[in-house]
Parts: structure tokens; C-alpha cells; sequence
């Protein structure tokens, strides 16, 4: 099993950011470090939230107090989420190249936690410092449509715009989520050198936060241990088991390959 870093918010009630990606990697067996960027009470979407970011001389300070006593030392992936500042954007990327130098074959996840819906909900500045430092340096992305049409400068609609705008980030795979096909569905791209791979599923009604994030661990989780495609079913299908457990509904097959 792999060393992980996760950088991410953490939350004491309702599962996002690294309490929902976290769980995900553990239950493989990953070993995860994990350092938050911001201490929540709660998901922002249950109301306004008690919130402590953590300072940019926090963060760097845990991270070199780590690596010092050689917690770093083997990690075999990173994932980052959500940030508070874009110093904690440049100091992830520092940390990120310095593993990368020891390890060329260093996974790097970056989940661009930054918007929904049309609409940044986090400051420009972090977006942009995500854009242009911690992009060039990953292997994986997991955006939603916005976030990729937000990175790309493109409109997404669609399987096909999403897959265009994929590609135009030039990362070795792009996972997309919420992808619009009709009324009743949504489509999970998984575009790689490769092709494009998909998973299409039915909306629903109910779906509680935190899915992206978690989504984004058992990707990594998966993917570092089986090819990519064949990670992409596996993480669908333990998301789709977690909603159902989540709205106390019953697991039925609500995802197929498109």
C-alpha cells in the first residue's frame, strides 16, 4: 500500500475536503497524511460556518516538521483540494516539486476546489495560483464542469465539450464530473492519452456534499494500485454505494458505462 499527502479542508460535521477523501484511501489500506488548509464546523451549504483558515506559516510549518522527521520521506502520491490562500497554494507546489525531485514517478492529484454552478466560491487569486502552480505539476485532475470551463477558458455542456476541454489542459488524465446529458443523467469522463472513458448515472434528488472529495480519494485510491479505466469503475461504484448509504436509500445499478 501507498504513502499519501493530502492537503484539503477538514470539517467536524459532514463529510468534505479531507474528511470525505481520506476515509477513501484508508479503507485500500493507503497510509494518509494529511494537513488541512481550514477548519470548518460544518459544509458552508448547512449555513455559515465556524471557520479557521490555517495561516500560511502554519501549514508550512507542519509540512516541514514532517519532512524533518522523515513522515515524507516515500510518499508515493499527493492529493490537494481545497485552499484558504494562495500561499498555501505556492507552498503546496514547493512541497510537491521537492517530493517529485526525490520521486519522477510522485501520483499528483489536484482536485480544483474552486467553484459550482457558475461561479467562483473561492478568491480569484487561488483559483489563478491553482491554474498556474499546482496544474503543471499533476498527473490527475478531477474537476466539475465548471471548474474545467474555468481552467480552460471553454464552454462545457456537454460529453463532447467536456472531453474537448479535457484535453486542453494537457494532463495525463482529466476525471469530469456532473457532466450534463439529459434531464435524467449525468456522465463521469475519464479522458486519458488513451480515449475517453465514461460512466453515466442518474440524476438524483438528493445527494449530499462532500461526493466530489470523495470521489477524488477513491480515484487516487484505486488508480494506485490498478490502470486507470479500471479505477474509474471501481471509485463509481463505491460513490454510488456511499450515496445510497448516505440518503438511506437502497443500492440499486444507477451507473453504466456511456
Amino acid at each position: 500500500m501507498a504513502k499519501v499527502l493530502s492537503l484539503s479542508s477538514q470539517v467536524v460535521w459532514g463529510p468534505v475536503g479531507n474528511t470525505a477523501a481520506v476515509p477513501a484511501l484508508q479503507e485500500r489500506g493507503h497510509e494518509v497524511l494529511q494537513v488541512p488548509t481550514i477548519l470548518l464546523s460544518h459544509h458552508p451549504g448547512h449555513g455559515v460556518p465556524v471557520a479557521q483558515p490555517t495561516d500560511v506559516s502554519l501549514f508550512k510549518g507542519l509540512l516541514a516538521s514532517v519532512a524533518g522527521k522523515g513522515g515524507l520521506a516515500g510518499c508515493a502520491a499527493v492529493l490537494t483540494g481545497y485552499f484558504s490562500s494562495a500561499g498555501q497554494v505556492a507552498a503546496a507546489a514547493e512541497v510537491i516539486a521537492g517530493l517529485r525531485e526525490a520521486d519522477p514517478a510522485l501520483v499528483v492529484l489536484v482536485d480544483p476546489v474552486m467553484g459550482d454552478h457558475g461561479r467562483l466560491y473561492v478568491a480569484e487569486g487561488i483559483a489563478h495560483a491553482i491554474r498556474e502552480l499546482l496544474l503543471p505539476l499533476a498527473g490527475v485532475v478531477t474537476p466539475n464542469c465548471f471548474e474545467l470551463g474555468w481552467l480552460t477558458g471553454r464552454e462545457v455542456t456537454g460529453e463532447e465539450s467536456a472531453a474537448a476541454a479535457a484535453r486542453a489542459l494537457d494532463v495525463a488524465e482529466v476525471l469530469v464530473t456532473s457532466v450534463p446529458v439529459d434531464a435524467g443523467h449525468l456522465a463521469t469522463l475519464l479522458v486519458t492519452r488513451s480515449g475517453v472513458h465514461g460512466k453515466t448515472s442518474v440524476r438524483k434528488p438528493h445527494v449530499p456534499h462532500g461526493t466530489g472529495d470523495y470521489l477524488a480519494g477513491a480515484y487516487l485510491a484505486a488508480r494506485l494500485q490498478m490502470p486507470a479505466e479500471q479505477a474509474l469503475g471501481q471509485a463509481m461504484q463505491r460513490l454510488e454505494t456511499i450515496i445510497a448509504r448516505s440518503v438511506g436509500g437502497v443500492l440499486q445499478n444507477t451507473c453504466r458505462d456511456t
